[in-house]
């Protein structure tokens, strides 16, 4: 996402120089008043740092209604926009209000919903200095929710980090980026504990939905549930999923994680969308999938595959589908991902490259681990080994620390011999008859299962 300068922070810092070698750290302090998403007011104070400038995106700009900057304890207003670059010292203190409403709309920005109602990723409203120095943005905010057992109107929420003051949040600023959701305006909140997870639901804007709030909160945690199967339990300690009325839609028709910041979700659901059918949709079990494994830069094939290739397994396990609608699904969708018959995930980055072809990876890994260790280890156990170490959605791992991982846990190098394979080089995939020594045969997306295939009990394994 583009940022655009609007202020410039100069090194005329009376304080002695810091070595070359050692990064300043900064204190980000937010005040946030929430409590009118036409007038979001932020007061900033940016200590520490060193020289940059303080940027918000460039599609907030047009949202801008006010721009201050303090200077010499007096305020000076500037036009809101980036050709205002005033000198500011070291210790700066700026202050600007934002309606929510003019700034350009999309899923990676501000999501509108209905004239009173907005989803803002943390980066679209937060300003920060660029280049970001190591610190942590400490945030208080007017309006926030509180937590209460049963739905609440409040005019914020936000998945961020909770710091030990109630308003108040933490954020690293490495994580800042990739931060967590936040909701202002007509909101209801409503926090609940599942699976061993506290998961605080915010219906966002007042159009209603087909089910009643009792529903959509035994929805929600049915799903966490769901997802606790595979981890042992809910993958995070703390989650928000933001709920989203789509008039019209009879299912969830988007969803996302947002997680550095804090474990989010948005679940852009469909006003028509009813309980009786709650277990038929995929979305929210695949998002919450994510939360259980460490955001990785650069290898979306591991990240989307895996949540594409449990989803429809977890599902399957809860009693939510049958088996064959279970491996007639996995086997049709798994040939997306093939370009002809090879599989080269390093090499592409289309959507279905990504989810499919990734999760092909996962699935050769799983039975090839099964295989290796003749049932003894399996995918399942190199998930919650990484959960077990920390691998949450809300820090960053590199790929050669899964690996290690997998080896440790499985005592097998199948997991580095495929990447080798499959994403580094590329190589002949027969999917056909990967699948039909488990003793699957796919036509269409219906498959038909032989028990006396030469491995149906991995298959069967993999169900259960």
């Amino acid at each position: 996402m583009k940022r655009a300068v609007l202020l410039a922070l100069l090194a005329a810092c009376t304080r002695p120089a810091v070595p070359a070698k050692v990064a300043e750290r900064a204190r980000l302090e937010l005040h946030v008043d929430a409590r009118d998403a036409h007038a979001v007011r932020v007061e900033g104070r940016f200590v520490g740092g060193g020289s940059a400038t303080v940027a918000l995106p460039d599609e907030t700009l047009q949202g801008l209604t006010r721009l201050e900057v303090k200077r010499d304890g007096a305020w000076t207003t500037l036009a809101p926009n980036r050709a205002s670059a005033p000198e500011c010292v070291h210790d700066c203190t700026l202050r600007y209000t934002i309606d929510l409403d003019r700034v350009e709309r999309s899923f990676e920005g501000v999501l509108a919903v209905g004239p009173t109602a907005f989803v803002a990723p943390s980066p679209t409203w937060m300003a920060h200095p660029d280049p970001m120095p190591p610190g942590e943005f400490d945030l208080t905010v007017d309006g926030a929710a509180a937590a209460g057992a049963s739905f609440a109107s409040v005019p914020f929420a936000t998945g961020l980090r909770r710091a030990s003051e109630p308003g108040s949040y933490v954020v690293p600023t490495g994580d800042y980026y990739e931060g967590s959701f936040a909701a202002f305006g007509k909101l209801r909140h409503r926090a609940i504990e599942a699976a061993g997870g506290r998961i605080e639901i915010v219906l966002v804007g007042d159009t209603p939905l087909a089910m009643s709030d009792d529903q959509v909160a035994a929805w929600v945690a049915g799903d966490a549930a769901c997802v606790a199967q595979l981890y042992g339990h809910f993958p995070v300690p703390r989650a928000s999923v933001f709920v989203v009325p789509i008039d019209d839609a009879t299912n969830v028709v988007f969803g996302k994680v947002l997680s550095m910041g804090g474990a989010s979700i948005i679940a852009l659901t469909g006003t028509r969308f009813p309980e009786k059918t709650v277990h038929s949709d995929w979305v929210l079990v695949h998002e919450m999938t994510h939360l259980g494994f460490p955001t990785m830069g650069g290898v979306r094939w591991l990240t989307e595959g895996l949540a594409t290739y449990y989803e429809p397994i977890l599902r399957t396990r809860a009693g939510w589908h049958d088996p064959k609608w279970l491996w007639g699904w996995l086997g049709s969708q798994m040939h997306r991902g093939l370009s002809g018959a090879e599989l080269g995930l390093d090499k592409r980055d289309t959507i279905d490259d990504s989810y499919w072809g990734g999760a092909l990876f996962l699935f050769m890994t799983d039975v090839g681990v099964r295989e290796a260790t003749r049932g003894a280890k399996s995918l399942d156990d190199v998930m919650r080994a990484i959960l077990a170490r920390g691998g949450n959605a809300t820090v960053a791992w590199t790929l050669p620390e899964v690996l290690a991982v997998a080896r440790e846990t499985t005592g097998t190098r199948v997991m580095d011999d495929l990447v080798d394979r499959l994403a580094v080089h590329g190589a002949h995939v027969d999917l056909d008859a990967l699948l039909a020594k488990l003793g699957v045969h796919v036509s269409g997306e219906d498959a038909t299962l032989d028990d006396a295939a030469p491995e149906a009990a991995v298959r069967k394994a993999i169900e259960h």
